[in-house]
């Protein structure tokens, strides 16, 4: 017998689809059952089962049945979260385990916690599953601290789980530092989603679990709690558009930090935590240890395991979960887990296991990232989780635990990552694809069928521009201001990343090659940078000028543009071969022919890279070409450890960089591809070229005159005064120049901005913006001057105490730094980069006379009062010129820009 059923009517085209039908229970009671089993490692005291295994396996074997059971019957999709970084962990850990013989078991957890957050992460495609999880992490975790709290005032160690040697509350995890990350999660987690959503009971929430977290005396978490409630607090203010607020509270912050390190380096405090233990157990145990056995035995845990790393005899690893039993092996005085993930990456899992490690810490800060958007979020995800930002924070408690114990198997760990996918994955709004690029290269959004329809049959008529009121005037002001310091943070903040992966890279080139590999490593950089910059004629800061002027035919610019990158690299690559013989004889003579001629590859390729950012720049894509500052220096980092893997020397440097280049170009060209950079071509033209390249070329002189206005006087320091003196003056003018930052950030955002607007325009905006400027560089120098007596001789030895008067120096002259990069962004964006490079010259000259004048009577000090003076007079100079050129018609044929 066959029964036939009728098929549901179908919705009509084009209408939204039905929503999911809310039949969750089951799978929310299994959801909340695996939850509730995360702190049950050790309960009532029971030692674990095999292979340190518990409740919380068994649970999780049910709640990822239920997950692919749910799923299947709906017949979605599963995603697998962090799966990219997962199998490379488990891949080095398998090659270590074959190597080594030992440390398979642990590459089964590795997948196993994986379940945790892919679970999670698809169950929370249906916002039901996601308030149910995010409700029971908040419910849970404060009943679990309310129990605890009792148990340790009561007495009861059954319920506390207090340590029987101490006063440190374990709750049922078996480990305090445990205990004090779980607690943190759900605090984090409670103030993201304002859950419970009354300011008390919140409140309250809150307390409750903190004082659960200051009961387990973790000296590591609560360092880890308090600088992510500042980074939180810092992500609120930048997503809130408030990024200067934000810049002020980090300098405090960093102010007061490195105060506060500086008393407890040079001040003995350990009488004073002795007192402070005295008057209570939990004192003792916490913050009494801080300078006692807690510090010892891990700095001691932390030589021997890094001393382990150098005594490797091959790349892979010593196997993982192995570092406990290769101690006992060696026979050291203390046993123990390396209690650092970053280092038991590298000690159990050779190179690749750091390469996965960057990775999976790469992928949780992209995604934190993309959800802590202003509107990133659906509405129903939003009213969920409205806080996102702080999932960011929390994320940063793990990297600061990290370098104190090894957390990346906590199992809640894992479970809230999984949130963090769940956001990421089904919360996020889709983005609505850009297609057209305007003549003066803003961005348009394709038009709608409706309208194109529409324009088809008449051709739309002008509205008739009317005078904005004063309010809308003041709000349009206001909003670009935000607009403003939104960019300039955010180009800071790229420098500074690049920055850090920079410094990164150092020491891993360091530490692999010594001081011949950090030679080669900075020759490769700088070398072919400065040849490539030469045979594109300046076309990096060229481009921006021309994509952004409105009255440009971009049809033919952007064709120009290109050929004139492919052509400019290919020159650079043939003069270097041709150079080669004398890079050979003058700089690489140590390393080889080979290398030499391997090197004409990143002459080559620096070139896509260096233009692919002033593109990004012109086409209004600000937050790209900050963002493409630091990934053209953070991709190296994991193509270089995965490369030294099988491969050592200057050939895996070169291979690095040259591979480096070709990613970061790639992701260049995907992000212009995106934005319509590529559509609607014309033919190339070659009198517009020879314009481009005359810009260019008048703009790259100046960058050569403040090359040499920043190097001349260690030169002549070097040649009169020696190494020594010549050491010590580096180090305080390479501080003094972290003040420069906020001044090319300016430099590099209103420069596209300056040549698209009117020049009457930018004028004013660059008289109202000068104050300003000068503002932030004297803000930016304040606290380095406060901190540089006690930072430089702490971080570098007290053999650069000579180094703190000269900073002091160099910073009185670099906090006019802020208007210089104003001043030659509006020279640039009015079409006078000439101007700009006669002002840098001018500066040049100065430093040349006054440094030979002082530098051999007054050593560092002379050298720094020239440059300080250098500064000052080429911002003199360029303030003239802006006077010249304001006062200046705009139809005066010398400000006309050709073609």
């Amino acid at each position: 017998m066959t029964a036939t059923i009728e098929a549901p009517a179908r919705a009509p085209a084009g209408s939204a689809p039905p929503p999911l039908k809310r039949r969750v229970r089951s799978t929310s009671v299994v959801l909340v059952a695996g939850i509730a089993s995360l702190p049950m490692l050790m309960p009532a005291g029971l030692p674990p089962g095999p292979g340190n295994t518990g409740l919380p396996d068994l649970a999780l074997v049910v709640v990822t049945a239920a997950t692919f059971l749910w799923a299947g019957t709906r017949k979605l999709p599963i995603r697998w979260p962090f799966l990219i970084p997962t199998l490379l962990t488990i891949i080095a850990g398998g090659i270590a385990a074959l190597v080594n013989d030992a440390g398979a078991l642990t590459l089964v957890k590795d997948l196993f916690v994986l379940l945790w957050a892919v679970s999670i992460a698809n169950l929370g495609r249906e916002t039901g599953h996601l308030r149910v999880a995010l409700r029971a992490f908040v419910w849970i975790g404060t009943f679990y601290a309310l129990v605890m709290i009792t148990g340790f005032v009561l007495g009861l160690d059954a319920l506390s789980g207090k340590q029987v040697d101490g006063e440190r509350a374990m709750f049922t995890f078996g480990d305090a530092n445990y205990a004090s990350n779980w607690f943190i999660c759900v605090f984090f987690i409670a103030r993201a989603t304002r859950f419970p959503g009354t300011a008390w009971r919140r409140w309250t929430v809150c307390g409750v679990l903190l004082t659960a977290e200051i009961l387990t005396g973790s000296n590591g978490g609560l360092l880890a709690l308090l600088v992510a409630i500042l980074l939180g607090y810092l992500f609120r203010l930048f997503r809130e558009g408030k990024a200067h607020h934000a810049i002020a509270v980090a300098s405090l912050a960093v102010f007061l930090g490195g105060g506060g390190v500086a008393v407890v380096t040079q001040v003995d405090i350990q009488p004073f935590l002795d007192r402070a233990s005295e008057t209570s157990p939990i004192l003792r145990d916490s913050i009494g240890r801080t300078t006692g056995e807690s510090t010892n035995s891990r700095s001691t845990v932390l030589g021997t395991t890094i001393t382990m790393i150098e005594e490797q005899t091959h790349p892979w690893g010593i196997g993982a979960g192995e570092t406990e039993a290769a101690m006992r092996v060696r026979q050291e005085t203390y046993v123990r887990e390396a209690h650092n993930d970053y280092v038991a990456a590298v000690l159990e899992r050779g190179f690749l296991g750091g390469a996965a490690l960057i990775v999976l810490v790469f992928v949780l800060l992209l995604y934190c990232a993309r959800i802590a958007r202003r509107n990133a979020l659906t509405r129903e995800y939003a009213r969920l989780v409205p806080r996102p930002e702080l999932f960011g924070a929390l994320v940063a408690v793990f990297l600061i635990s990290g370098l104190f114990y090894e957390t990346l198997h906590y199992r809640h760990g894992w479970a809230f990552f999984g949130l963090i996918a769940a956001l990421h994955f089904f919360g996020r709004r889709e983005p609505v694809p850009d297609r057209g690029v305007r003549p003066g290269g803003a961005l348009i959004a394709p038009p709608s069928p409706s309208r194109r329809k529409r324009s088809t049959a008449t051709a739309p008529v002008p509205a008739k521009q009317e005078e904005p009121p004063p309010d809308d005037a003041r709000t349009s002001a206001a909003r670009l201001r935000r607009r403003l310091v939104a960019l300039v943070a955010g180009n800071m903040a790229g420098r500074m990343g690049a920055l850090a992966s920079l410094g990164i890279a150092t020491i891993m080139v360091a530490r692999i090659g010594g001081p011949q590999l950090v030679g080669a490593f900075t020759l490769v950089r700088v070398l072919p940078g400065l040849l490539c910059h030469l045979c594109n004629a300046g076309l990096p800061a060229a481009a921006p000028f021309f994509l952004a002027r409105k009255d440009n035919d971009q049809s033919r610019v952007r064709p120009t543009l290109a050929w004139l990158t492919v052509i400019g690299a290919t020159i650079s690559g043939v003069a270097w071969l041709a150079l080669s013989p004398l890079f050979f004889l003058v700089f690489f003579k140590s390393f080889g022919i080979w290398v030499t001629l391997a090197a004409a590859v990143p002459s080559f390729t620096q070139g896509f890279v260096s233009v692919g950012k002033g593109l990004l720049q012109g086409t209004d894509d600000q937050p790209g070409a900050s963002l493409a500052i630091a990934v053209e220096e953070f991709v190296f980092l994991p193509i270089y450890l995965v490369l030294l893997t099988g491969w050592y020397g200057p050939g895996a440097l070169i291979a690095g960089l040259v591979l480096a280049d070709l990613a970061a170009a790639a992701w260049i060209a995907r992000r212009l591809a995106c934005r319509g950079f590529f559509s609607g071509w014309g033919r190339p033209d070659r009198r517009l070229g020879r314009t481009i390249t005359g810009y260019g070329f008048r703009g790259y002189l100046g960058q050569l005159i403040d090359l040499l206005q920043l190097r001349f006087d260690m030169a002549l320091l070097g040649a009169l005064a020696g190494p020594k003196v010549l050491g010590v003056y580096t180090v305080a003018s390479k501080f003094a120049e972290l003040v420069q930052l906020p001044g090319l950030a300016v430099n590099y955002v209103l420069y596209p901005d300056f040549a698209k607007e009117d020049r009457e325009t930018a004028t004013k905006r660059t008289s109202r913006l000068i104050l300003p400027a000068l503002g932030v560089s004297v803000l930016a120098a304040l606290p380095l001057a406060l901190i540089a007596g006690t930072a430089l001789p702490w971080v570098f030895g007290d053999v650069f105490d000579d180094a703190v008067v000269p900073t002091h120096i160099r910073l009185a002259g670099v906090v006019t730094f802020g208007v210089t990069g104003l001043i030659m962004a509006y020279l640039y964006g009015v079409g006078r980069p000439g101007a700009a490079s006669t002002g840098q010259g001018i500066g040049l000259v100065t430093v040349v006379v006054l440094g030979a004048v002082l530098i051999p009577a007054h050593g560092a000090i002379g050298a720094a009062i020239a440059t300080s003076l250098s500064f000052v007079a080429t911002t003199a100079a360029l303030l003239v010129w802006f006077q010249h050129v304001k006062n200046t018609s705009p139809t005066d044929p010398s400000l006309t820009t050709k073609g």
